[in-house]
């Protein structure tokens, strides 16, 4: 696993890059917000039957509020412990995200 900051993610996002955005916070807060483009699998809730349909070269961007939230942690570690070769941990969180003037959406939108 390694940690990526706001610019990698937005310049991943930018260059449309084949990667999976997992939210790692509930699904109520996924709802109210999110970036755009991501998944919402809490990571209680992250096993490996809910990942069938990814290889182990997928890569994966787990994320969550910020830095003070573990939940994109316990994800990415859940994701390297099922053999996913490419995972990175967006640590900042959609606090710093937003901080920084970038988008994000609600649910349905």
């Amino acid at each position: 696993m390694r940690r990526i900051d706001t610019d990698e993610l937005k310049m991943m996002m930018d260059e449309k890059r084949d990667f999976v955005l997992l939210d790692a916070r509930s699904h109520d807060a996924y709802d109210k917000e999110h970036i755009p483009g991501a998944l919402s699998i809490p990571s209680d809730h992250l096993g490996k039957h809910i990942l069938k349909d990814y290889d182990e070269d997928t890569t994966f961007v787990t994320y969550c509020t910020d830095l003070e939230c573990e939940a994109s942690t316990v994800a990415a570690r859940k994701l390297d412990r099922y053999g996913f070769k490419n995972v990175l941990e967006y640590k900042a969180g959609i606090a710093d995200w937003k901080a920084r003037g970038n988008p994000t959406e609600k649910k349905g939108h």
